[in-house]
């Protein structure tokens, strides 16, 4: 008998700006997701709130009650299209594996930690100028994965969230810059994995 599989709505508890990064994440791996093809709430109007919900956490950091309120209105908007979201995925009946392609948690019956590795980074490729593709080993139970460079001893900047190993590509680079990359995985019970050890490379 096929278990039935849980889309866990913990998102709610999440604190603000893991709440964001959670919006983010549920965006970048439902494009283009051929599981989904009937989504009911447009990942534009998703992308619109999201956008709204960060520039209230913005303004309500240096802010007063009124920008505080706008915030909590703000969350409320996107928790209610992320609900939304969720009641369809539990009506398709997928598997677990197939849930978790849409950057929603599934609900773990097992009280056992979740815990992913460190990717682990194979290879950079500056064949194309301006540009640096990542190559690098899926990890078991991940849902995306989440990239970082920095210049020399430089701070970590962000490069972006991408749905698998494939196409990982940092574009708009400087030619003849060193870029530094390291890439961790996104899931499992404490929401990120480690990071994997850093590599280097001049941009052409």
């Amino acid at each position: 008998m096929k278990k039935t599989v849980r889309v866990s709505l913990s998102f709610v508890k999440l604190p603000k700006d893991q709440l964001n990064s959670y919006i983010i994440l549920v965006l970048v791996c439902l494009k283009n997701n051929l599981l989904f093809p009937n989504l009911p709430v447009a990942l534009t109007t998703l992308s619109a709130l999201q956008a709204a919900y960060q520039d209230a956490m913005n303004a309500a950091a240096v802010g007063g009650s009124k920008d505080t309120k706008a915030l909590a209105e703000a969350r409320d908007a996107v928790v209610v299209a992320l609900r939304q979201i969720a009641a369809y995925i539990q009506s398709l009946n997928l598997t677990e594996s197939q849930v978790l392609t849409s950057g929603y948690d599934v609900v773990v019956w097992s009280n056992t930690p979740i815990t992913l590795v460190a990717p682990v980074v194979t290879g950079l490729d500056n064949s194309i100028s301006t540009q640096l593709a990542v190559y690098l080993q899926a990890v078991p139970g991940a849902k995306a994965y989440h990239v970082q460079y920095c210049l020399g001893t430089g701070a970590w900047q962000e490069a972006g969230i991408w749905p698998n190993t494939k196409n990982i590509i940092l574009k708009n680079l400087t030619p003849g810059t060193v870029y530094t990359v390291r890439v961790r995985a996104v899931g499992g019970s404490d929401q990120y994995g480690p990071w994997s050890l850093s590599m280097s490379l001049m941009c052409t």
